[in-house]
């Protein structure tokens, strides 16, 4: 009988390899978006609920990150053409600490 830490090493697993299938699909078909002359390849960017769902964090702490400038400006790409769909670039992004920030603001 498998246990639940066997059951999610498996699910985890099969996610990395169908991540790993995804991203060559897009490499092989070479996906883009093109915005005013610009041309953004899709393999780097997701929107903002499959972002919260990769890196886990919850839509509103993302969207407090967006606004305060954790996620700068370069990072966000809105779309009016298909009712202001926004992408995110495909990358870590993290939040000073309070700590941190109190620090710095001290200099």
């Amino acid at each position: 009988m498998e246990t639940i830490k066997e059951k999610k090493s498996v699910f985890t697993e099969v996610n990395n390899k169908l991540d790993h299938v995804e991203s060559m699909l897009m490499d092989f078909t070479k996906s883009k978006l093109v915005i005013m002359d610009k041309e953004y390849h899709l393999r780097d960017w997701m929107t903002l609920s499959d972002y919260c769902k990769k890196y886990n964090i919850k839509p509103s702490r993302l969207s407090n990150w967006i606004e305060r400038g954790v996620v700068p400006g370069g990072s966000l790409i809105v779309i009016p053409e298909l009712n202001g769909l926004k992408l995110i670039k495909d990358q870590a992004f993290m939040a000073r600490s309070y700590r941190t920030r109190a620090s710095a603001a001290a200099y």
